[in-house]
C-alpha cells in the first residue's frame, strides 16, 4: 500500500511524465520540512520498479520510464481522482456498457472547469484504430443525450491521438495532454504516451 508521500510523488510524475528532478527539488515542489521522509519515498518506489533513479553528473535525477508497474499505480490515481472530482453526470458516464472498453477522458479548457454544474462538458472517447468512430459517436450520444450540462463529444482513433501529440502544432491532441481527468480505462492513455513518445514525442 502507498504511503501518503509515495502517492504524492507519484502524481508529480503522473501529471507531468517528463518531469525529472533530484530527490531535494521533489521535496522543493512539494514543501515538505523532511528530505528524509521523501528520500525514503523515492527509494521505495525505486524498490518496487515504479520510478527509476538515474545518475546524471554529480545529481541523481528521479524520473518515470512508464514501465507496467508505474502505470497500474497512475491509473489508480487518476480513476479515483475523477471519482472524487464531483464530476457532473460522471457514473452516467462510466456506466455506458457499450463504452466499457474505452479510454474516456474528459478535457479541461481551464483548470476545474469541467467542476462547474452550468459548464458544458468535453468529452474524449479514444477507440482503437480498426473501429468505427461514427458508430461510437452516436452510442455515447444517444446515451447522454438528457444529461444536463450538455456533454460535446469527440470519438478519436488512438492513432490519431498519437499523430497529434507527434505533430508540433497545438491541437486537440496537445490540450488533452496539458489538461485533463480521465474516467475510465486510464492505462490506455498511458499507453498512448508511450508509443507517442517512441514516435518523437516529447515536451517542448
Amino acid at each position: 500500500m502507498l504511503t501518503k508521500n509515495q502517492i504524492e510523488i507519484l502524481n508529480l510524475f503522473r501529471k507531468n511524465i517528463f518531469l525529472k528532478a533530484s530527490i531535494l527539488e521533489l521535496k522543493n515542489i512539494l514543501n515538505k520540512t523532511s528530505y528524509s521522509r521523501i528520500f525514503n519515498a523515492v527509494k521505495e518506489l525505486e524498490k518496487n520498479k515504479i520510478l527509476k533513479i538515474e545518475k546524471i553528473g554529480h545529481a541523481n535525477l528521479v524520473f518515470t520510464d512508464l514501465n507496467a508497474r508505474f502505470i497500474i499505480q497512475a491509473s489508480y490515481l487518476d480513476e479515483d481522482e475523477a471519482m472524487n472530482s464531483n464530476i457532473p453526470n460522471y457514473d452516467k458516464i462510466i456506466n455506458i456498457k457499450e463504452l466499457s472498453n474505452y479510454l474516456i477522458i474528459a478535457k479541461k479548457s481551464q483548470e476545474k472547469a469541467i467542476l462547474k454544474r452550468g459548464s458544458e462538458q468535453e468529452l474524449i472517447i479514444a477507440i482503437p484504430d480498426s473501429y468505427n468512430p461514427m458508430s461510437i459517436q452516436e452510442i455515447a450520444e444517444k446515451s447522454l443525450f438528457l444529461v444536463y450540462p450538455k456533454i460535446n463529444i469527440s470519438v478519436l482513433k488512438e492513432k490519431e491521438i498519437i499523430e497529434m501529440l507527434i505533430e508540433p502544432q497545438n491541437n486537440l491532441g496537445k490540450e488533452i495532454f496539458k489538461s485533463h481527468i480521465i474516467l475510465k480505462n486510464a492505462y490506455k492513455y498511458y499507453e498512448l504516451l508511450k508509443e507517442a513518445i517512441k514516435q518523437g514525442f516529447k515536451e517542448k
